[in-house]
């Protein structure tokens, strides 16, 4: 089982470079933000000494663990569309059209998450604005 701190690194990697996407690959966009959420997940349930060996396990742990309940909507979805635009070939049809913009999807679904869990995993994942200007 992988540790907080690594788990907390692995968000900070993904959060970086998904400021070094293109915007004209917002799925990659998405699916980079999705698995910083993830991380930071992870690193709430390492801290809580819970350990899930895949997504099924996350999100039955997110759905029920009552130290989730403020955002597991934002990450079931955010879960949700990271999926369709892993495995659809035209997300846009499928995806709520506000979180076509990855800059409103950072802000609605990813910024409570990390908000959220800092009061778990501590201040290491205060929340930073996420700055996708390419």
């Amino acid at each position: 089982m992988a540790t907080p701190a690594q788990h907390i690194k692995q968000w900070s990697h993904n959060r970086k470079f998904a400021k070094t996407i293109d915007r004209s690959f917002p799925d990659w966009q998405i699916n980079v933000i999705f698995y910083a959420a993830l991380h930071a997940v992870d690193a709430a349930l390492a801290t809580l000494g819970v350990c899930v060996n895949n997504h099924t396990e996350r999100n039955d742990q997110v759905k029920t663990n009552s130290a989730f309940a403020q955002i597991r909507t934002q990450y079931i979805n955010l879960y949700r569309i990271s999926r369709v635009t892993r495995y659809d070939a035209e997300p846009a049809a499928w995806i709520p059209p506000r979180y076509l913009s990855v800059d409103d999807l950072v802000e609605d679904l990813l910024r409570p998450i990390e908000n959220n869990l800092n009061e778990i995993v501590g201040t290491a994942l205060k929340y930073a604005p996420l700055k996708l200007d390419h």
